[in-house]
């Protein structure tokens, strides 16, 4: 199981040099479901804290998302690391659009939003935003309200046994922890898992229809 993702996304670049859609697909969405504990240390790096826990909920789930949708036609690299390099990218991006709208939500007042996102770890005393970047990575759409709405929408659509893999995922909890405390096989979870992101990928395109 270590090495799920190594050969996950050597088949999906196998797919992709064969321009099989239908296979890139099928190995693109297993990597979806390997990056879940991956994106969500990833997040975790890019806000250092600057996000609550809420907020990390949410950029985790913002980032799974966009991974799920996006990443998959516009990733062009050929190894896990450029992979990894791509999702920090999209994680930082999200944490900064998630933190700009908690800022407009609550009508905060301080620092300049274009300061100590790009200090060195010791210097970012106050959050930088970056605007130009994020509004370049991702549209309108990508706000925090939104995707709210959207998992609100979509979640119950979900049949029980996966939306309950897929709240224990979103609230960070792993495959070993999942099936703990759902009681079945760890073999179980995943294949929930997996299933339940692809659900939320249909429904999303469903709900942007």
């Amino acid at each position: 199981m270590a090495n799920h993702d190594e050969e996950h996304l050597r088949r999906f670049l196998a797919a992709r040099r064969r321009n099989d859609a239908q296979e890139m697909r099928r190995w693109w969405e297993e990597l979806v479901v390997d990056f879940f504990d991956r994106m969500d240390g990833l997040v975790a790096a890019e806000h250092k804290g600057r996000l609550d826990a809420d907020e990390h909920e949410l950029a985790v789930a913002m980032s799974m998302t966009r991974f799920a949708e996006n990443l998959e036609t516009t990733f062009d690299g050929v190894s896990m690391g450029q992979l990894v390099n791509a999702c920090k990218t999209l994680a930082r991006g999200i944490c900064i659009d998630v933190q700009r709208k908690s800022v407009r939500d609550h009508r905060h007042e301080g620092a300049s939003l274009d300061t100590g996102w790009e200090a060195d770890p010791e210097e970012r005393a106050v959050p930088q935003w970056e605007a130009k970047e994020s509004a370049r990575r991702f549209d309108a759409a990508a706000t925090g309200a939104e995707i709210r709405d959207f998992l609100a929408w979509a979640l119950p659509q979900i049949k029980e046994e996966r939306r309950r893999v897929l709240q224990l995922t979103f609230y960070g909890a792993e495959l070993v922890e999942i099936a703990e405390e759902l009681d079945i096989s760890k073999q179980n979870a995943y294949q929930r898992r997996t299933r339940g992101f692809q659900d939320l990928t249909k429904l999303k395109e469903r709900y942007d229809a």
